[in-house]
């Protein structure tokens, strides 16, 4: 499976995700991670469908796909239903396997291993690890500065720093 960067970006499926039940509803205070629509499973997951989702990234049928995309969609799914360990399985080895995507840009490369660490991040803030997802986020911003990975990372910052939006908005204004 092949991705030209223009339809990387443009087919992005971002789900939205909260390290707290209380702040599911509030999409603005979510952790967001992404997911490349033609990837295995990204339609069951985007829909909610956590358990088919995994099937369908783990379904033989899928050998032909990039193991990257796969491993992608597992991380997703799996942070989703809360089976931590098998979710830092998958989303470790979608960090490994992006740089060696084959047919893709090194540009490209350099998103999706953005992407791989963005979602970890989010996938070590759901099991509750802050200092393992900044350091995620931090490198994947570094990689490729997406808006998806600079809100991740501005949200995270002011909740280490227990700052809130509007509370830094005034101290920039001052």
């Amino acid at each position: 499976m092949t991705f030209s960067t223009s339809k990387l970006c443009a087919g992005l499926t971002v789900l939205m995700l909260s390290s707290s039940p209380l702040l599911a509803s509030a999409a603005g205070n979510a952790y967001q991670m992404g997911l490349p629509e033609d990837a295995p499973g990204a339609e069951l997951i985007k829909a909610g469908q956590f358990q088919a989702g995994i099937a369908q990234a783990q379904s033989p049928k899928q050998a032909d796909t990039d193991p990257f995309f796969r491993q992608l969609s597992l991380c997703v799914a799996y942070s989703r239903t809360a089976d931590f360990t098998a979710a830092a399985t998958a989303c470790n080895d979608a960090v490994q396997r992006a740089g060696a995507l084959q047919a893709v840009p090194r540009s490209a490369k350099r998103e999706m291993r953005a992407l791989a660490l963005n979602n970890r991040a989010v996938m070590n803030l759901l099991a509750g690890d802050k200092v393992a997802a900044l350091q995620d986020l931090m490198q994947a911003v570094r990689l490729d500065n997406a808006e998806l990975m600079l809100a991740n990372l501005q949200r995270l910052t002011q909740s280490i720093n227990g700052v809130e939006a509007p509370q830094l908005a005034l101290q920039a204004a001052e």
